[in-house]
């Protein structure tokens, strides 16, 4: 079944019915559009655009400017206009006999009428009349029409799609409503039980002594709830600036890109793109050591790795290194490496992290490690390890996971100008091992090393660091 006609389509159509009777010397033109077809029935005509005249609604063009009760859309009409071209399938014209509509009083011997149909891919979409009574229709005067009922069926077959399209497009956009709704009610509905929880271990630090040893337990809890807090704020933001640039789409956009202005449509990069990036918005980064980031992160996760039945141990340099990093985009890295670790990794095995790292192919780099000395990464899936939802070999284990963790880590690496590199077995690391890890772990295991630019430490004058050049 046609939709409805665009006012567009239906101001084209009258527009080149008066170029076509003015071109072939016509008395009048009109058109008609098919409402519904099956293989059962013939199609309603129903008319668009009548010359002269105007656009008819919806009713017949009988006693309107003039014209003869015989232009009504009948199933005789639609015949007349499939005689005048190659035959069509059966199971696009049912099987009525094909003549002409009969003439009435209102309609002289005389007069003269031509129809077209409106053909596309088997299927017919209208038919294009024209009369004229002064001389029968010409082979060129016919050729004209033929070609003025081409064009006008792909501009009909264009408009139904542009239609379909806005409809997909608004029912889209209703579901991505409710789902933007459905959101914001359950970062609302986190928000409470977590401000409870974060109540809870402040009242827990005030009954435990200084030397408890749950205390830094407790103390941790509220780190990950801030952390937890944060980003929830952040989803809240990227959701909210995501509606802003969708209503502003919807009531912006055109419905053709002017060739002459290609900014004039609203994009991503021009509605807070940088909000948008990843977790955390916009990014900053600054000169900063390296043992700032990793000595809390070990503290923080030391507990969890104990109670996974591992190791994880800091093996810091005699000098530290300075860094060009956003603190927060780092620490997410680190802790994305490390909960990979303790998922995939068997109990009894060793995590470690060193830096200060350098690379020859690099020298602007410092690089900073986190190895393991667990199973391993297949070396099928190491060049896909870091793509969205990939997840290899594990994906046929009984460990849930999305593939998302180092896809991120990647794409946050990379936003500080920076790359991660994976290698295993530990035996191909091109760095010696630590005299803390077993021998004999070199045939399985994995290292990633996060490479950042290098930043040269404040002098003695207590001078801001600049990034290494």
């Amino acid at each position: 079944m046609l939709m409805p006609a665009s006012a567009e389509f239906a101001a084209l159509c009258q527009s080149q019915l008066a170029m076509i009777t003015k071109l072939i010397g016509a008395e009048s033109a009109a058109i008609y559009l098919a409402e519904s077809w099956s293989d059962q029935q013939m199609p309603n005509l129903l008319p668009i655009a009548i010359y002269p005249g105007g656009r008819p609604e919806r009713a017949t063009l009988a006693a309107e400017k003039g014209l003869p009760e015989a232009v009504k859309p009948t199933t005789a009409l639609l015949n007349e206009a499939t005689t005048a071209t190659t035959p069509v399938s059966p199971a696009v014209l049912p099987e009525p006999a094909l003549s002409p509509a009969p003439e009435t009083d209102s309609e002289p011997a005389s007069a003269q009428r031509l129809a077209i149909p409106m053909m596309h891919e088997g299927g017919v979409f209208g038919v294009l009349v024209g009369w004229r009574s002064d001389h029968p229709w010409r082979d060129g005067e016919r050729d004209r029409m033929e070609e003025c009922a081409r064009s006008l069926t792909l501009a009909c077959v264009l408009d139904q799609r542009g239609q379909w399209l806005k409809t997909q497009r608004s029912s889209l956009d209703q579901v991505q409503t409710q789902q933007s709704d459905r959101f914001h009610e359950l970062l609302h509905q986190l928000r409470s039980p977590l401000t409870a929880l974060k109540t809870f271990g402040k009242l827990l630090t005030k009954r435990l002594s200084a030397v408890d040893p749950n205390r830094s337990l407790v103390l941790n809890m509220l780190q990950e709830g801030d952390r937890l807090q944060e980003l929830l704020g952040y989803f809240d933001d990227t959701l909210q600036a995501a509606d802003d640039t969708r209503e502003e789409a919807a009531t912006t956009l055109p419905l053709l890109l002017p060739a002459s202005d290609a900014d004039a449509v609203p994009t991503a990069s021009t509605v807070e793109s940088d909000s948008l990036a990843h977790f955390g918005g916009a990014l900053t980064a600054e000169p900063m050591p390296l043992a700032e980031v990793v000595t809390p992160l070990i503290n923080l996760t030391q507990p969890l790795v104990e109670e996974a039945g591992m190791t994880l141990q800091a093996i810091s340099p005699a000098m530290d290194s300075w860094v060009q990093a956003d603190v927060r985009a780092l620490t997410e890295i680190l802790n994305i490496l490390i909960d990979n670790a303790l998922k995939y990794a068997f109990p009894g095995s060793q995590i470690w992290l060193q830096w200060a790292l350098s690379s020859p192919a690099q020298p602007h780099w410092v690089g900073l490690l986190l190895g393991d000395t667990g199973p391993g990464i297949p070396a099928v899936d190491q060049a896909h390890i870091f793509e969205r939802h990939y997840r290899g070999l594990q994906a046929a284990g009984e460990l849930a996971g999305t593939g998302l963790g180092l896809a991120i880590a990647a794409d946050l690496a990379e936003e500080m100008h920076g790359q991660i590199d994976v290698i295993s077995p530990l035996a191909k690391l091109s760095y010696p091992l630590p005299a803390i890890i077993e021998p004999d772990s070199e045939q399985q295991g994995t290292a990633f090393i996060i490479w950042l630019p290098r930043a040269e430490p404040p002098d003695a004058h207590g001078d801001t660091p600049v990034m290494a050049t």
